[in-house]
C-alpha cells in the first residue's frame, strides 16, 4: 500500500533484512537486490555463496540486522532449533514503520510479539503464512489496512505442478521394477 506510515513503493533504495541464507531466503536476497535494495541476511551456519550470489552484506548479529530493517523477512524452515529464533526483543527493535513479510513458517518469529506490533499499527505485515491456518473469520488480522495476505500458493501453477512432476519422474526413471 500507499499508507505513508509504513515502508512502501518500490523496493531500490530500501533495507531489506533477510534470516536464513538457503534456498528462498537467499532467492529473495538476489531479486531484492536486482531491484535495488540494500540487502542484509543473518544465517550462522550458511557458507559464503549463498551470500555473494544474493549480492547481501552477511550481518553477524540477528539483533543488528533488524535495528535498521524497513522491510524485515524470516525466512528458516521451522525447526526445533529455528522455533522462535526471531524473538520478542527482535520483534520490538524492528523500526516502526518497517514491513514484515512472511512466506516460510511463521512460528519462526514470536508471533504474539509480532501480533501486538501490527495491531498498534506500529509495523505493516505481508503474510503468506501465520501462526495459525486457516486464520478464523474473526481473527483482528483480517481487515486491517497495515496487513495484506497471500494465499500460500506461489508456486502452485500448472507450469509448477508440470515441471514439479517430471522432475520427480526422473527422479524414479533409472529405477528397475
Amino acid at each position: 500500500g500507499d499508507d505513508a506510515r509504513f515502508t512502501h513503493g518500490t523496493l531500490e533504495g530500501k533495507r531489506v533484512r533477510v534470516v536464513g541464507a538457503g534456498n528462498i531466503g537467499s532467492r529473495y536476497a538476489s531479486f531484492c537486490s536486482a531491484l535495488g535494495a540494500d540487502v542484509a541476511m543473518w544465517d550462522p551456519f550458511s557458507p559464503e555463496t549463498p551470500f555473494h550470489r544474493a549480492r547481501a552484506y552477511r550481518e553477524y548479529h540477528l539483533r543488528k540486522l533488524v535495528e535498521d530493517a524497513e522491510i524485515f523477512a524470516p525466512m528458516l524452515p521451522l525447526t526445533d532449533t529455528t522455533r522462535g529464533i526471531v524473538t520478542a526483543d527482535h520483534i520490538d527493535a524492528i523500526p516502526s514503520g518497517s514491513l514484515v513479510v512472511t512466506i516460510t513458517r511463521a512460528r519462526i518469529c514470536d508471533t504474539d510479539a509480532l501480533r501486538r506490533r501490527v495491531l498498534a499499527d506500529e509495523l505493516s505485515l505481508a503474510a503468506d503464512v501465520f501462526d495459525v491456518e486457516p486464520l478464523p473469520f474473526d481473527d483482528p488480522l483480517l481487515g486491517r489496512t497495515n496487513v495484506v495476505h497471500t494465499p500460500h500458493i506461489a508456486g502452485r501453477t500448472a507450469d509448477a505442478n508440470h515441471t514439479w512432476s517430471h522432475m520427480l519422474a526422473r527422479q524414479f526413471a533409472p529405477c528397475s521394477l
